[in-house]
C-alpha cells in the first residue's frame, strides 16, 4: 500500500497545478495573482517544491500576463520551487519561444539578453539596479531602428526608465519585478508593462506620511499623492519626486493609455486625457504599470532634438 501511495505521488499527489485562464478584466488577473502567491502555499497539502502551470484554458495572454507571471514564478524560485508549464497551446508555445520565455522558469533565472524571433516584442526583462539605465535604451533603439525609422521613442524610454526606478527604489519587493514590451501593428500601439509585488503605491505613501506623523489618507487619494509634483517617499539624484507626474504628463501629450494597479486602486488615463478611477474587491501587495504608447504620436527625430534645444 505504501508503494502505491509513493509511486502516484511522485506523478500527482503533493504537486500544486495552478490554472493559467483567459483574465478578460484586470480584476480577475489580480484574484489569481492573489490567490497563488508561493506565501499562501500549503505545505502540508502539496509538500513536493514542484508547480505546474496549466495552460490548457487559456488561448491569448497579453503583455501584462507576462509580468505578472514572470513574477509569480519568481516568487516560488526564490523558495526553492521547481516550476513546470504544461498544456500549452501551439499558439501561446511559439509565442514564448519568440522572447525566450524559457530561460525565466528554470533555476538560473536572469536577464540575458538575446533577440526575439518576434521583432514586434522585446524580451522579458528583470529589473535590477544594473538594469534600469541599459533596459530603456535597449528598447527605445530596438523598436526605433525596426519599426519606426526616423522616428523618436524617447518618451517610452524615458517612461521605463522613470518605472524601472520607482520598482527599485521604492517596491519594497523581496523578488525583483518584471518589465515587457510589445508592438502591435494592428492597431499601432506599443505596450509596455512593469510588475512587481511589493507593497504598492498606496501603502507606500501612508507609511511614508506615518512616519513624518501626518494624518493617513485614502488609497486613490494617496496614488493621486504619488503623482504630485515633487513628492517623493524617497530621495535620491535619480528620483526627487519627477516619476508618476512624469509619466502623466507624456501619457498625455501622446494621446496614450495608462493603467496603474495597485492595492486596492485602479487608475486610467484614457486616449482623451480622461482620468477614470475605482476600487478593487481584491487587495493587490503590489503595482503593475501598463502603458499603452499610441505610436501615431511619436515625434521625428528632428523635432524632438529642437524640443530639447528649447528646453536648453
Amino acid at each position: 500500500m505504501g508503494n502505491k501511495i509513493f509511486n502516484k505521488s511522485k506523478k500527482n499527489y503533493g504537486i500544486k497545478t495552478i490554472p493559467f485562464i483567459e483574465f478578460v478584466k484586470i480584476e480577475n488577473l489580480i484574484k489569481w495573482i492573489t490567490l497563488y502567491r508561493a506565501k499562501k502555499h500549503d505545505f502540508k497539502k502539496y509538500p513536493y517544491k514542484i508547480i505546474k502551470i496549466d495552460f490548457l484554458r487559456c488561448k491569448f495572454l497579453k503583455p501584462y500576463h507576462i509580468t505578472s507571471l514572470a513574477c509569480l514564478i519568481n516568487e516560488y524560485q526564490k523558495i526553492g520551487f521547481k516550476v513546470n508549464l504544461i498544456n500549452i497551446p501551439v499558439d501561446i508555445s511559439e509565442y514564448f519561444k519568440s522572447f525566450k520565455f524559457d530561460q525565466f522558469c528554470g533555476f538560473v533565472n536572469e536577464n540575458n539578453y538575446q533577440l526575439p524571433s518576434d521583432s514586434k516584442t522585446f524580451p522579458l526583462w528583470r529589473i535590477e539596479k544594473t538594469a534600469i539605465d541599459l533596459y530603456p535604451k535597449y528598447v527605445q533603439d530596438y523598436f526605433e531602428k525596426l519599426h519606426f525609422k526616423g522616428k523618436s521613442l524617447i518618451s517610452l524610454s524615458l517612461v521605463l526608465a522613470e518605472l524601472m526606478n520607482n520598482v527599485f527604489d521604492h517596491s519594497e519587493s523581496k523578488i525583483p519585478g518584471y518589465t515587457f514590451t510589445q508592438y502591435n501593428t494592428r492597431n499601432e500601439t506599443i505596450t509596455s508593462c512593469v510588475c512587481d509585488f511589493g507593497v504598492g503605491i498606496p501603502k507606500k505613501v501612508n507609511n511614508y506620511l506615518k512616519n513624518k506623523n501626518l494624518q493617513i489618507i485614502d488609497n486613490y487619494e494617496a496614488l493621486l499623492k504619488a503623482f504630485e509634483l515633487s513628492f517623493s517617499t524617497l530621495s535620491k539624484p535619480h528620483n526627487r519626486g519627477f516619476g508618476l507626474d512624469t509619466i502623466a504628463t507624456l501619457i498625455k501629450n501622446m494621446k496614450s493609455r495608462l493603467l496603474i494597479v495597485s492595492n486596492n486602486v485602479v487608475y486610467n488615463i484614457n486616449n482623451d486625457g480622461v482620468i477614470v478611477h475605482g476600487k478593487l474587491n481584491e487587495y493587490f501587495p503590489g503595482t503593475l504599470v501598463v502603458i499603452y504608447l499610441n505610436a501615431k504620436e511619436l515625434p521625428l527625430i528632428e523635432e524632438e532634438l529642437e524640443d530639447e534645444l528649447l528646453i536648453l
